[in-house]
């Protein structure tokens, strides 16, 4: 099993390991994921570091791409937000870069969090997935080792655990390429369905059991789907089974 997210999107976007850079790509006809999914996962990648990451135009950035996802906001909505999070990049990134020790500490968390939200909103949702993966992992390292060089091995060990976490919300937004789930709609209850809308617009899947009941009362038999609802975790907007569910693609 793939630990790693980077070689699990270069797989997902249909990409071999030996293709361009993905900004030397324009389109992605093998993609594997919907837009919607890639945005998604994009937003989980804020989600999981936003603690880090403090900044609240970067935050309204992140929720309108989440709206966007789900139809809620206009791609006009999108390209504002994203024009907002570039203006405020620029403006302090020549600070930034110019910045040494207690200045560029105290710095980092606010140009980590635009720059992760400027991946975020792109306009293509398969490039917000990848390039967001890249600077949740390295905004994690970052704050978590004040000062330290990105060849160190604290910051190499940080970047990387992040990453592995990344791995694991993939699994839940995509779950497995190579198994096929024969959905029955017949699973689709008052009870199911109303639990997995509950969770999926409150984003706390605490009661991810208690669908597992729900499922088994309407006849499901499928072993991933059982387990997925049974298993750690994580569970984010647009997990696999809860989009099943909602018939979400």
């Amino acid at each position: 099993m793939c630990t790693r997210a980077h070689p699990m999107l270069r797989f997902l976007l249909g990409l071999g390991p030996k293709a361009l850079r993905v900004a030397d790509i324009e389109t992605f006809p093998a993609c594997r994921g919907s837009d919607r999914k890639m945005r998604l996962f994009a937003c989980a990648c804020y989600y999981r570091v936003r603690a880090l990451l403090p900044d609240e135009l970067a935050e309204a950035a992140v929720e309108t791409a989440r709206r966007h996802a789900d139809g809620l906001a206009t791609q006009e909505e999108l390209q504002a937000a994203e024009a907002l999070v570039r203006q405020a990049l620029d403006a302090l990134e020549g600070r930034w870069r110019a910045s040494h020790g207690a200045e560029r500490i105290s710095l980092q968390p606010t140009h980590d969090a635009l720059a992760l939200s400027f991946q975020v909103v792109r306009p293509q949702a398969p490039k917000a997935a990848y390039y967001a993966s890249s600077n949740a992992h390295l905004a994690a390292a970052a704050i978590a080792n004040p000062g330290a060089a990105s060849g160190d091995a604290s910051f190499t060990a940080s970047s990387a655990a992040e990453e592995h976490a990344q791995a694991d919300v993939l699994r839940d937004i995509f779950g497995s390429p190579f198994r096929a789930v024969a959905f029955d709609p017949r699973w689709r209850t008052s009870t199911a369905v109303g639990l997995a809308r509950q969770m999926y617009e409150s984003r706390v899947f605490g009661p991810m059991p208690i669908l597992v009941d729900a499922l088994l009362d309407a006849g499901c038999d499928d072993a991933d789907v059982l387990a997925h609802c049974r298993g750690r975790g994580p569970h984010v907007r647009g997990c696999w089974v809860i989009d099943l569910l909602l018939g979400k693609n």
